[in-house]
């Protein structure tokens, strides 16, 4: 197995502080986002690569980040070149990018958002994934507001089998929301190009996963744990108070 992790964004939300450094890069508990994201990822049984998608700007802090570490398994860097937000790829599009410059040659792939923080063990979820045979996405249980969601929406029979998949809908009903992990079976890279071929959005992976779903079989299966999606200075305050040495 792979896994490609996406880290080019450039958090204008949480500016000045990411102005000058990658959201992934930043500080929680003593260690970079990345390196506690390597940590779990790292005890998957089969990992033979993990692919971290930069962008230019960051490009050379994330060599660093690299050189710093010491994990059992190959870490390849890429630059998807774009210095600015207005030049993103696109989390999609930088995935798609990363698939074409180290193809998964046969391999399922994991690929994770770079800004996520979780506190659970991915073996359970991994065994999930080769039982069933087929992509799978990791869920949690969420509360709407009025209005828009600012999530992703699922539903599921009873087997996990996800039966419907909307990207922030404009009337949520369901409580069952994906995170920014996914586990995808070898030749879904082909799935990828055929999406951005239609015109689909590059941008958030939601929309390439909703397109996913209503063409191939795809699972669903629980976090148990804790996750943080760093997409603010609060949400990032909250994560370094529960990751504090």
């Amino acid at each position: 197995m792979k896994v490609y992790l996406l880290a080019a964004g450039f958090a204008t939300r949480m500016y000045p502080l990411t102005r000058d450094m990658a959201k992934p890069l930043l500080d929680v508990g003593g260690a970079p986002i990345l390196s506690h994201i390597m940590r779990k990822v790292e005890d998957l049984p089969d990992l033979t690569e993990v692919v971290v998608i930069g962008n230019h700007r960051f490009y050379d802090a994330l060599l660093e980040w690299r050189e710093s570490c010491a994990f059992r398994v190959p870490i390849v860097i890429l630059n998807d070149g774009a210095s600015e937000a207005e030049e993103r790829l696109g989390a999609v599009g930088d995935l798609a990018f990363a698939l074409e410059r180290v193809p998964t040659h046969g391999e399922d792939f994991l690929v994770i958002a770079g800004d996520n923080l979780f506190d659970f063990e991915l073996l359970t979820l991994y065994e999930e994934f080769k039982g069933r045979n087929m992509p799978l996405l990791v869920t949690r249980h969420i509360d709407h507001s009025p209005g828009q969601s600012p999530y992703n929406e699922i539903s599921v029979d009873v087997h996990g089998r996800v039966l419907s998949f909307r990207e922030k809908p404009l009337d949520p009903v369901g409580n069952l929301s994906a995170i920014a992990m996914y586990f995808l079976t070898s030749g879904t890279e082909r799935r990828i190009e055929q999406y951005l071929a239609g015109e689909g959005n590059s941008d958030a992976p939601g929309h390439f996963i909703s397109w996913l779903v209503s063409r191939v079989p795809v699972s669903a299966c629980p976090m148990v744990g804790t996750w943080f999606d760093i997409g603010s200075l609060e949400k990032l305050d909250e994560a370094r108070a529960f990751y504090q040495p």
